[in-house]
């Protein structure tokens, strides 16, 4: 009796009423914080697959934006500004005359169609090189023409060669060859020379960089492997594999535009040695030389019509969705089947004109990415 009435003494007590609940509720308190956990885990499961999809697309289309710039760079920026460097002036024909205009090696490949120019001024006239202003940082148009619109079938989105098998490619002025001395030996062929390095030079980035490009996303490389670095949730080969079948779609494509050296014809004179005057320009050619007979020299890029309508859709934005497996958790129950998880995002990729096409014609190198929700 006197255990019994112990018990029930201690059961009516205060102290006994704070403990039953207390230990009565220690069960819910324990799955409360396994719940805060594994709602935690899944949480920060969200986090880094959505930063890994944000990532790895922006890192594949910098790949493209990058390789548009490199492009549109050698389409004209870059030799326009090597050929301003060439600004040694060509004596006149007869220097005994003082209202000769002065012209430089610039203007006598420029205004024979050589390379395209910077605007406004496409006249340019005498020493041209220095006459246009540079562009301004801010500025989205930098007007890249040939000089009296000579190379207008090429300066189109799909350019045209209208050269037949008998027609040359005039690479130096013929009227300003015949009133100034461009000669063989101490002018014209260092000119020339190197006027043909700098386009070979051009190519070859232009190589370079379409390779790397190409290699960087095909399968798309660049996503899936940063994608799987950041995440480690999937096999490394399966990783990305939803937004990446989305993103192989924009893949683009640009197509050279060479000159083959046998076509290609100069005006030259007698050399500027203690002669005043000499009988007009003549004109040279590279058709007898063997090793040039089948090489081309490379002039610009451009995007086919497939990439130009996916660049259009790059402008406005693509959606990209990528499903991914839930972790393991305490109870046992298979989320990822239940749920169906997923990150999503948008991404573009523009330049600053409306049919977003800065590769050519007027090239412009300022394509930037976005990525957003």
């Amino acid at each position: 009796m006197g255990a019994t009435s112990r018990i029930l003494q201690t059961i009516r007590s205060r102290r006994a009423q704070i403990l039953l609940p207390a230990v009565m509720l220690a069960p819910i308190f324990m799955l409360l914080i396994y719940l805060l956990f594994e709602t935690s885990k899944l949480s920060m499961s969200k986090v880094r697959e959505q930063f890994a999809l944000d990532n790895g697309a922006y890192s594949q289309m910098s790949s493209t934006s990058g390789y548009l710039n490199a492009v549109a760079q050698v389409n004209g920026p870059l030799p326009f500004r090597v050929m301003q460097t060439m600004t040694e002036i060509l004596p006149p024909k007869n220097y005994m005359d003082e209202e000769e205009q002065e012209y430089t090696l610039f203007d006598i490949f420029y205004k024979a169609g050589a390379f395209p120019a910077v605007g406004p001024n496409y006249s340019l006239g005498p020493n041209g090189a220095v006459m246009n202003p540079r562009p301004s940082p801010e500025s989205t148009d930098w007007g890249f023409q040939y000089y009296n619109n000579k190379r207008a079938s090429w300066a189109k989105e799909d350019p045209k060669d209208e050269y037949d098998e008998d027609e040359m490619y005039v690479i130096s002025d013929k009227q300003i060859a015949d009133n100034y001395f461009f000669g063989t030996t101490k002018i014209a062929l260092r000119a020339i020379r190197d006027y043909a390095t700098i386009y070979i030079q051009s190519g070859s980035i232009y190589n370079s960089q379409t390779y790397v490009y190409e290699d960087v996303v095909k399968d798309s490389r660049m996503f899936r492997q940063s994608y799987y670095l950041n995440t480690r949730s999937c096999r490394q080969s399966e990783c990305g594999r939803e937004a990446g079948a989305i993103l192989d779609r924009y893949i683009l494509k640009t197509t050279p535009f060479e000159m083959p050296f046998n076509k290609m014809k100069f005006y030259v004179t007698s050399d500027f040695s203690g002669s005043i005057s000499h009988s007009g320009a003549y004109s040279i050619d590279f058709k007898e030389q063997d090793k040039l007979a089948e090489e081309k020299l490379f002039q610009f890029a451009y995007l086919d019509g497939s990439s130009r309508s996916k660049l259009r859709s790059l402008a406005r934005g693509i959606k990209l969705k990528q499903k991914y497996k839930l972790p393991a958790n305490r109870f046992n129950i298979d989320l990822t089947q239940r749920y169906k998880p997923y990150v999503s995002n948008s991404i573009s990729l523009s330049c600053p004109r409306s049919n977003n096409n800065c590769v050519w014609p007027n090239p412009l190198p300022k394509y930037s990415v976005k990525v957003g929700p």
